[in-house]
């Protein structure tokens, strides 16, 4: 907005005036790009940028292989240096910070000096009309614990999955033509090209299920087969494909046939409950004639609920397009306390003036339709959970894809799960460890 982009001009001029240097955004590459036209300047040795923001999805992988030895370790920068980074500040995520850290070492930093830090989170939007209207017949639902008002359902730890599979069968009305599509009343709604299908990702995020963790000697492991995910898997298969949720064509068409972003149909208000990003509700949601609710992801079940908890128990995790921050080691340690002191006063000004512009006036205030509403923001930011296994997907076998391609198959979830855990961990003992040792452990 107009009003973000005033502020992150005030944030760089504040800080060429304090520290006298020059902030100047050299390229934007593409969201694939990065790899194919870094890679060469950073395994030269290249003097081209000071500090890199890399896609985290698709970019963590320039710090490994012809590449090693292009990036600073921020947990452990040259003796005799100044370096200016507080990495726990409040306007870093030390979160992401140590999940994407190797026993001591750590590459990448990101928070509040990327606006996607907030605006990615995973989180859910209710039609409040739609919920009105079908208010007695929820309150009647075990799985609402008897109540009628959403705020209660949340608070009281009954926004689950097992609520959401009752609702999108509850509001499901078909528009005359015995058809499910976009045009029909629906309580869920979802793409019929699963590779590209996110919100999966989104529902992952909501039920805290963990694609990896740490062994006793702190290193990565994978744990896609468990109890906890064979539950969620059912579920997800359920919700999806048994409880009248409507399929539609992927944006830009599947198979010749042109798509419609859910976005503008839950804009529309012919849906119930959507799931997506913060960010999109000032693209696509200012418009929209009915009120409508921001709310947390649901939960996998009533055991994940935690009153005495800031986030209840409700977790979510950011959209892997949030920028991650390297600083190239072809600046020269003389560099250093230049560029740390430009992103430390960088970051901590988008804390102080952009993330408030945007998180709090161009989204909270701007987009949420009361004060209850802008308090479910902060409890769903308060449970963002971060997993190495998951930031490092691209280099697993896109792990993250298996369910958004997959979940379909619900009869053969134990044995996806099982196949899908063998072969993660053969690529992360015999390719990505070993790459992450040499690059962590290098010496230039």
């Amino acid at each position: 907005s107009y009003e973000v982009n005033a502020q992150v001009k005030k944030r760089n001029q504040q800080v060429k005036q304090e520290l006298g240097v020059d902030i100047v955004l050299l390229k934007v590459g593409g969201m694939q790009s990065a790899y194919e036209e870094l890679s060469p300047i950073l395994s030269g040795d290249m003097y081209v940028y000071d500090v890199i923001g890399c896609y985290q999805y698709f970019d963590l992988g320039l710090a490994l292989g012809d590449s090693v030895g292009c990036f600073y370790n921020l947990l452990n920068m040259p003796e005799g240096v100044t370096n200016y980074l507080d990495l726990d500040a409040p306007y870093w995520s030390r979160t992401l910070l140590d999940t994407l850290a190797y026993k001591g070492v750590a590459f990448y930093v990101t928070g509040d000096l990327s606006q996607a830090y907030t605006g990615a989170m995973f989180l859910s939007y209710v039609n409040s009309v739609m919920w009105a209207k079908f208010a007695d017949k929820i309150a009647a639902l075990e799985q609402s614990g008897g109540y009628s008002d959403v705020y209660d359902i949340v608070n009281n730890g009954y926004w689950t999955l097992d609520l959401w599979i009752e609702l999108a069968k509850m509001c499901y009305q078909d528009d005359g033509d015995e058809e499910m599509d976009y045009e029909d009343q629906c309580g869920f709604m979802t793409y019929d090209q699963q590779l590209n299908n996110i919100m999966v990702d989104m529902l992952v995020a909501g039920s805290n299920v963990r694609y990896g963790g740490l062994d006793s000697n702190g290193t990565p492991t994978i744990e896609i087969y468990s109890k906890r995910n064979n539950e969620f898997y059912n579920k997800l298969y359920t919700l999806l494909c048994e409880s009248k949720t409507v399929t539609i064509p992927w944006i830009g068409g599947a198979d010749g046939e042109e798509g419609t972003y859910i976005m503008d149909i839950f804009a529309g208000g012919k849906v119930l409950l959507n799931v997506n990003t913060l960010a999109q509700a000032e693209e696509y949601l200012a418009d929209m004639k009915d009120d409508f609710y921001v709310m947390p992801l649901p939960m996998l079940s009533r055991d994940q609920f935690n009153a005495n908890s800031a986030s209840k128990g409700y977790t979510t995790q950011l959209g892997d397009s949030v920028s991650q921050y390297a600083i190239c080691t072809s600046i020269g340690d003389d560099k250093i306390p230049a560029v740390t002191a430009t992103l430390e006063l960088m970051a901590y000004y988008s804390m102080k003036w952009v993330t408030p512009s945007y998180y709090e006036t161009a989204l909270k205030e701007r987009y949420t339709r009361d004060p209850k509403n802008a308090e479910m923001i902060d409890m769903i930011k308060a449970g963002i959970y971060t997993d190495f296994a998951f930031i490092w997907s691209s280099e697993l076998g896109n792990i993250t894809w298996n369910l958004r391609s997959q979940y379909h198959e619900g009869t053969k979830v134990d044995n996806n799960l099982r196949s899908w855990d063998r072969n993660a961990t053969g690529l992360l003992t015999t390719k990505l460890l070993p790459r992450i040792e040499e690059a962590f452990y290098v010496e230039k």
